[in-house]
């Protein structure tokens, strides 16, 4: 994933160790209500002894955080360190891995919603599209409905960048569209309806050097196929939220009115990380967006707030004002 430094807005690609909605018109993040799962015994595939589900719609606007799969404990120390409530775990599923089910229960039983990254980093997505992952995609889909619990599913993220195979110049937007489209009727086929399915452009947009970043609209599958939008951008020093976000912002206004979120973002380190984390979110009601997912991770830039005084004391003054 690719972050913005300076005026280069340069993005680092996410190591594979980690495997390990736009915006205006509406505020209705909702969370359908689900029965608590069957308890499993033990540790295995299937996940912690119980899991129960959450009810209810999110707070608006929410926090949540992306980590690694210690998602208890890092949870627990970011709710120490920041008092924030934590109200959605982001992490990172590679395509043709199994349904990463104890994560997603650790993320439920700390009282978050799970946000699963699923990331196609070796897979043609012509060969998606055309069917060819099919038995996976069935497994994966009937592993998740039996999970039972809501989760959010985004595709691809990222997609309108060169960084990732899935995104140009190895992957056209038509067949990034079609293999989106093709894996969501492949999850209603199986009668899955625990999955908001959360499309996550970058930010970025423009032509950089040789390379070559592209409006999201452009890959956007439809209304039909999507009920979040995800924008992922970082604050380097002396950025604005205006200058990462508002091109993007507004391109993906043109396509749909999606509830819209931050699905990454974070403020580097510096002497003005504290104000930029304030008008972050500020921002969030000034441009209607229903919540962001701090990256609570180093990935060439220091990225994590623990250890930081100044940006965790401007993050506690910030959640603490944020439903006020």
């Amino acid at each position: 994933m690719r972050r913005s430094w300076l005026a280069t807005l340069v993005m680092p690609v996410v190591a594979a160790a980690v495997t390990a909605g736009v915006l205006a018109g509406t505020h209705h993040t909702t969370v359908p209500s689900l029965s608590p799962s069957a308890p499993q015994p033990g540790r295995s595939a299937a996940g912690p002894p119980s899991v129960p589900c959450l009810h209810g719609p999110l707070p608006k606007p929410f926090t949540g955080i992306a980590i690694n799969p210690q998602i208890t404990a890092h949870v627990q120390a970011f709710r120490r360190a920041t008092a924030a409530p934590i109200n959605l775990v982001e992490f990172y599923n590679p395509f043709g891995q199994p349904f990463q089910r104890w994560e997603a229960a650790q993320a439920v039983q700390t009282g978050a919603l799970p946000l699963i990254q699923l990331n196609p980093r070796h897979t043609p997505l012509a060969k998606i599209a055309s069917g060819g992952y099919d038995p996976y995609l069935r497994l994966y889909a009937d592993a998740v409905k039996a999970f039972r619990c809501q989760v959010v599913l985004s595709f691809g993220h990222e997609m309108n960048g060169w960084w990732y195979p899935w995104g140009l110049p190895e992957t056209t937007p038509a067949t990034f569209i079609a293999a989106w489209r093709h894996i969501h009727d492949v999850f209603a086929a199986r009668h899955v309806t625990n999955v908001t399915w959360s499309w996550d452009p970058s930010h970025l947009y423009q032509h950089f050097r040789t390379k070559s970043a592209s409006p999201a609209s452009e890959w956007y599958p439809g209304n039909k196929y999507v009920d979040w939008v995800g924008v992922d951008g970082y604050l380097g020093p002396g950025q604005t939220f205006r200058e990462i976000f508002a091109y993007q912002l507004h391109n993906i206004r043109s396509v749909t009115r999606k509830p819209v979120y931050l699905a990454e973002t974070g403020v580097a380190g510096g002497p003005g990380q504290a104000g930029q984390i304030a008008q972050l979110f500020a921002s969030l009601r000034g441009y209607r967006l229903t919540g962001l997912v701090w990256f609570d991770l180093n990935r060439k830039q220091p990225w994590r707030l623990e250890g930081r005084p100044a940006g965790i004391a401007a993050f506690r003054k910030a959640v603490a004002q944020l439903r006020h």
